[in-house]
């Protein structure tokens, strides 16, 4: 297996993607080719593949943020395909992000993650993140 950051967007990288979005959340949109594309070409957000046989089985991505009170990292969208679970990746993604967010000399890095993901929140402790005690709200646009 293969984690490495992407540059370019295919057709198939696009098909990976409606493929796994859904699985992280029935009520998210999936990205287009383009949309993808755009976060590839971005300067503040890093999006990264895990890669075997060619098939794409999991993401994440890194999101940089430069505010008053220092250099923040966000990790999101952190997502394994089902048939893929319960083998390490999620742990290997997970490590992977780590160590990239290290070598940019940036203390914390932080992550969101619902309840109901309970493999996923076990992992994050396990690998040291701290559950804080903080409110986070959501405002809709429509």
């Amino acid at each position: 297996m293969e984690i490495y950051k992407l540059t370019t967007v295919t057709d198939d990288i696009a098909q990976s993607f409606e493929n796994l979005i859904p699985q992280l959340s029935s009520s998210c949109k999936v990205p287009s080719k383009e949309d993808l594309q755009a976060i590839v070409n971005s300067e503040t957000s890093v999006l990264f593949v895990a890669q075997e046989d060619k098939q794409i089985l999991g993401t994440f991505t890194l999101v940089f943020n430069k505010i008053p009170t220092g250099n923040k990292v966000w990790v999101e969208d952190v997502v394994v395909d089902n048939a893929a679970r319960g083998k390490g990746l999620g742990k290997a993604l997970m490590l992977y992000a780590i160590n990239y967010v290290a070598k940019k000399n940036i203390s914390s890095i932080n992550l969101t993650s619902s309840p109901e993901r309970v493999a996923a929140n076990k992992l994050y402790q396990k690998l040291g993140f701290v559950k804080r005690e903080t409110n986070v709200y959501r405002l809709t646009l429509e």
